[in-house]
């Protein structure tokens, strides 16, 4: 009876694994038309997955952030974001209406008492995962990023964060 059981979770197991295969293959329409394919070798994991990352350590006790965040150039990256976007490299999205801001817009978010590119502590990433078991390779497509930036209370304390804006990246 165990032997039947054991038999019905590989055969489920196989379905699932080839239906997930199956939901993130590219549809030949949607490939790009140099003929050449944009996507990663291997299984695609999540076709999007979004997730937070804290780029700026507000607790001077937390040695483990600070350690993992010791090589990264917080101020450079932001810095450069602002820049694509009034070079008109990136455009900029709003996080709550996805529409497309304006450089005068995003002038406006730079101007509120509350916002400085310092306080930018926040990231968000839309990405695309693939897996190659063969090669044991992880490739990760980024496909957006969103800025946010602390919220403070009138103490200083930091209460949350907001959203600037995002900007999606080339294909």
């Amino acid at each position: 009876m165990k032997k039947q059981q054991y038999i019905k979770h590989i055969v489920v197991a196989a379905m699932c694994f080839f239906t997930i295969l199956q939901a993130c293959k590219q549809s030949p329409s949607a490939a790009s038309g140099s003929g050449s394919s944009n996507e990663a070798p291997g299984l695609c994991l999540a076709d999007t997955i979004i997730y937070p990352v804290l780029i700026k350590n507000n607790d001077p006790y937390d040695t483990w952030t600070e350690q993992c965040l010791s090589r990264l150039e917080r101020a450079k990256f932001v810095e450069q974001i602002f820049d694509a976007v009034y070079k008109h490299k990136a455009k900029a999205y709003s996080y709550n209406t996805h529409e497309e801001l304006s450089i005068s817009e995003v002038k406006d978010i730079e101007k509120q008492p509350d916002f400085s590119r310092d306080k930018v502590a926040k990231l968000q990433f839309w990405e695309t995962w693939h897996f190659d078991e063969q090669q044991l390779i992880m490739t990760k497509k980024v496909q957006a990023i969103l800025l946010a930036y602390e919220y403070l209370s009138e103490d200083g304390e930091l209460r949350g964060y907001k959203a600037a804006f995002y900007i999606k990246l080339k294909e």
